[in-house]
């Protein structure tokens, strides 16, 4: 026969043993709910920075078909497009001059919370390119820097048809094994170049992978690509083109008549 004491003390036991299980299961509950919730945290960051990118190029198709000319890089942070006396950019990469194309400072930042790199034409420090409508420079060209009508660009000016024009970015595409000039383009003359840098947007170039590093190294080539595993990391750079294509229908549709 089992005394009280007895089977108060078996009841106790069995319920502590519950309850120790009970614990763990929510601990992992908790855990894995952590992690899921997370990833999904990640993804809307991820969402948001194509989501900026894609409103960035929106934006300054905009302000092309209004100007009649692209902006140039921000190159002090102070949100507006910095250029020389003679109207030529004071750089070729920068920020991007958010308040000349009518977004708040945060809408040229990443999902993560980095500033979105600006890239544009390499001759736009070059006044003659930039009067020349025969090269792609002449997108950027402003009232300052031509004594003539705006546009400076017309429909012949590069991009066209076996002529990708001179100092233009390019874009390797994400399938590649590496980028050089020799290989397949997502973008093959962009006036302007976008670059997210995500999760690692505020360290140095040195300090990210060697594949995103061709996204910071201040040359004309950049590499698209989705999340994946790389030698040293992972990737994760968002990256958006504007191209004289775009830049040149966009305005036709915006103004017909423009090129009469």
């Amino acid at each position: 026969m089992i005394s009280r004491s007895s089977a108060f003390s078996y009841q106790s036991g069995v319920t502590l043993v519950e309850l120790a299980i009970v614990l763990v299961i929510i601990s992992l509950l908790t855990v894995g709910g952590l992690k899921t919730f997370q990833n999904q945290r990640e993804q809307v960051r991820y969402s948001d920075s194509q989501q900026y990118l894609d409103q960035i190029k929106q934006a300054l198709l905009s302000f092309a078909s209004v100007n009649l000319y692209l902006p140039c890089p921000d190159s002090d942070a102070d949100g507006n497009e910095n250029r020389a006396g003679n109207g030529t950019c004071s750089a070729v990469e920068g920020g991007v001059p958010f308040l000349d194309i009518g977004l708040r400072q945060a809408e040229v930042k990443d999902g993560f919370g980095a500033d979105i790199l600006y890239r544009v034409n390499a001759q736009t420090t070059n006044l003659a390119a930039m009067q020349d409508n025969a090269q792609s420079a002449s997108y950027f060209c402003n009232s300052t820097c031509t004594a003539g009508t705006l546009p400076q660009f017309d429909l012949n000016t590069p991009p066209i048809a076996a002529n990708n024009g001179v100092g233009n970015g390019q874009v390797c595409a994400k399938a590649q094994a590496n980028c050089t000039n020799a290989s397949v383009m997502t973008y093959d003359a962009a006036s302007v170049v976008l670059v997210a840098a995500n999760q690692k947007g505020a360290l140095s170039c040195n300090n990210r992978p060697a594949e995103e590093q061709e996204n910071c190294d201040g040359d004309a080539l950049f590499w698209q690509g989705d999340f994946r595993a790389v030698s040293s990391g992972f990737f994760d750079d968002t990256v958006l083109g504007v191209t004289g294509y775009e830049i040149k229908q966009n305005l036709l549709n915006a103004r017909p008549a423009i090129f009469d």
